[in-house]
């Protein structure tokens, strides 16, 4: 014989489970209404001063005033970003710990065998900041002064040229690479702790030529201590409208800007995700930063947090078929 208590089981266990979703979501809820309770701290996993460094410290200061909480740079360096990116992932998933991720964000994953994060898992997407695109750099001396003549010079002299970058799997070290297979020439990669100190050992004539970006590379080559010889993304730059791009020197399947983007640690409440992509986008565009970023050659490029998944998927698929065609083995 079936009691009450038994006809009515299904239905408090239902009302039980109805509850305590309910808490959980106000709990989450109230959590984000709250945010931030101290400062955000965003990690740069490169050194002060590279451009990485540049975006985030320009959006402190509106960033903090629409938070009310100090925004706190720290620059985390090493293992071409590794050790910075680790630590993001590792940090608690409360929104108060942010990554502004590049290139290597997603690079690593083929560059690395024991990468201790993963470029997709271990982080939350909040939102695409924009790209810049690099120029091909050379030193003065070397009897160069476009593409096609550096390539001609590198295939006269196998092993004798060296490029700068900021360390294995950088966007640099990669737009490099990309330019010794698609033209064929054997020349020796000679790698840095960050951009600022390849582009030192380019103007002291330690290497003869480099990627760089186009915020870095523009005093040098107005001041003649380095020679730009393409850009490397699809169109040339109204800023340099004599500068050919590298596609057009040659290689038409050439491109490669540094992309930069903000992330938080896996499992950050999506509310919390959602007010910083708003408080973010609404920073980028203000005057004085739009001015800011696009003196440094930035297109700013701001979008969800689910398009800015959709984009890490398919970078993390790219240079990975970059990586085999190079023939770089991971460390």
């Amino acid at each position: 014989m079936t009691n009450a208590w038994s006809d009515r089981r299904p239905a408090r266990r239902a009302l039980a489970v109805m509850v305590g979703a309910g808490l959980v979501c106000g709990a989450v809820g109230v959590s984000a209404q709250a945010w931030p309770q101290r400062p955000v701290r965003v990690v740069v996993p490169f050194p002060a001063g590279g451009i990485v460094d540049i975006i985030a410290r320009a959006l402190g200061e509106p960033m903090a005033k629409s938070l009310g909480q100090p925004w706190v740079v720290e620059n985390l360096t090493g293992a071409s970003g590794s050790i910075g990116t680790d630590a993001v992932a590792r940090a608690a998933a409360d929104g108060h710990t942010l990554l502004l991720a590049s290139p290597s964000h997603t690079t690593n994953l083929s560059l690395v065998k024991a990468l201790p994060w993963h470029p997709l898992r271990s982080f939350s997407p909040v939102t695409m900041v924009g790209s810049i695109p690099n120029l091909i750099l050379a030193h003065p001396v070397l009897p160069v002064k476009s593409v096609r003549e550096l390539v001609a010079l590198a295939k006269r002299r196998p092993g004798d040229l060296n490029y700068a970058s900021a360390g294995p799997g950088s966007a640099i070290n990669l737009a490099g690479e990309m330019l010794r297979t698609m033209a064929g020439i054997d020349v020796v990669h000679v790698p840095y702790r960050g951009q600022p100190e390849a582009l030192a050992a380019l103007l002291a004539g330690e290497v003869q030529f480099m990627p760089l970006t186009v915020a870095l590379a523009e005093a040098p080559v107005r001041a003649g201590r380095a020679r730009a010889l393409a850009v490397t993304s699809t169109r040339r730059l109204q800023e340099w409208p004599d500068l050919p791009t590298v596609a057009e020197s040659g290689y038409p399947a050439y491109e490669m800007s540094t992309w930069f983007a903000f992330l938080a640690p896996a499992g950050t409440p999506t509310p919390v995700v959602a007010r910083l992509n708003d408080e973010l986008r609404a920073a980028l565009r203000l005057p004085q930063i739009e001015k800011r970023l696009l003196g440094l050659g930035m297109q700013i490029e701001t979008g969800s947090p689910s398009e800015l998944a959709s984009f890490l998927e398919r970078d993390v698929e790219r240079w990975a078929k970059v990586v085999r065609a190079a023939g770089i083995s991971p460390l």
